[in-house]
């Protein structure tokens, strides 16, 4: 192989099927940042939105479809995306120089030699030296950019307070359906715009009807602009998956719920960061969930607080930081594979 050979990446993301969902923003965005490398996805699945992002696409099947793949294609670097199964990692070690996993919490990530892990919180004891936890590694949708901070500038909400009703591409928990029921029981001026994403799989019906008849309740189907959406709102509520990165980025006063018993030890959407978070979505009474409403609508100094606490956060767009690492991986590889110069 010579000097001038284009580096190689394989891509291994297991769930970047929903096109909308933040695995997969994330993984394109950092594929198309890698401008001067060949990168190259491996999935179980078929990805015709990579594809048609100009990305090839290299169906495999399990643990040794994996290893299968890296030996006939002889990355230079692998970039894993979600949970690594026991031993994978390690029985790839001899064949890629260089392995990046993304929030991988499963028993590889010891064996990676970087570990972006965005959900910090949930570590006992020291963090390990290679990995890198928190916000560093968050990577924003573009459609966010431009609304950065936005919460420093809104004013109070005015006589017709906007809520956004956010819940992820699939919502399993189905709490856009509980969260819209407890708001139509507020008797105040109210707006009310609920993001479905593509992959929401519960009937709609019942939240179109809803919205049947209250003049400011709408409900929104992909496709949205969806850091318009969500730069619009005074307060969010969403689940505690990585929505609560998005809104930090953005800086607007939000309430979460959490669609599981894992989303539950994300360290992020907390009062201490500017959320107010409800535990369990499923489990939040009516009187939970308007009672936070009323006290972000009925004092300033709170709503005030929430967005500064966001702000002093400083989430911001980690593109740059994730595409240097791969880079300084690429250059500097912790092994070197036979042939590779």
């Amino acid at each position: 192989m010579t000097g001038n050979s284009k580096k190689k990446a394989l891509f291994y993301c297991t769930a970047i099927d929903i096109p909308s969902a933040y695995r997969t923003r994330r993984a394109l965005r950092i594929a198309q940042s890698l401008t001067d490398i060949e990168v190259i996805f491996l999935s179980e699945r078929p990805l015709s939105h990579v594809e048609e992002a100009g990305f090839r696409v290299v169906r495999i099947r399990g643990k040794a479809g994996l290893r299968k793949a890296a030996a006939e294609l002889r990355p230079d670097i692998l970039l894993r995306d979600g949970r690594s199964e026991p031993g994978e990692t390690d029985e790839l070690r001899d064949l890629i120089p260089a392995i990046i996993h993304f929030d991988d919490c499963g028993e590889g990530e010891p064996a990676a030699d970087l570990v972006f892990r965005t959900f910090d919180g949930e570590f006992r004891g020291p963090v390990p030296s290679n990995v890198v936890t928190g916000k560093t590694g968050f990577i924003a949708e573009p459609s966010l950019i431009r609304h950065r901070r936005i919460g420093l500038a809104k004013r109070p909400p005015g006589d017709l307070p906007h809520i956004v009703v956010t819940h992820g591409p699939s919502d399993p928990a189905n709490l856009s359906h509980r969260t819209l029921r407890h708001l139509t029981q507020l008797h105040i001026p109210l707006k009310v715009t609920v993001l479905l994403g593509e992959a929401y799989s519960h009937p709609d019906d019942p939240l179109l009807m809803m919205a049947l008849g209250r003049r400011n309740v709408t409900v929104k189907k992909m496709p949205y602009d969806y850091g318009r959406e969500l730069a619009a709102a005074d307060i969010i509520i969403c689940s505690s998956g990585y929505i609560p990165y998005d809104v930090a980025f953005l800086s607007i006063p939000c309430i979460v719920l959490a669609q599981d018993e894992e989303e539950l030890g994300h360290a992020l959407p907390n009062e201490e960061n500017g959320f107010i978070p409800l535990g369990l979505g499923r489990k939040v009474k009516q009187s939970m969930l308007l009672n936070a409403v009323m006290e972000l609508l009925l004092h300033e100094p709170r709503r005030k607080r929430a967005v500064e606490r966001q702000a002093a956060l400083n989430v911001e767009d980690g593109l740059d930081m994730v595409s240097e690492a791969v880079h300084y991986y690429l250059e500097y590889p912790p092994r070197r594979q036979a042939g590779k110069h």
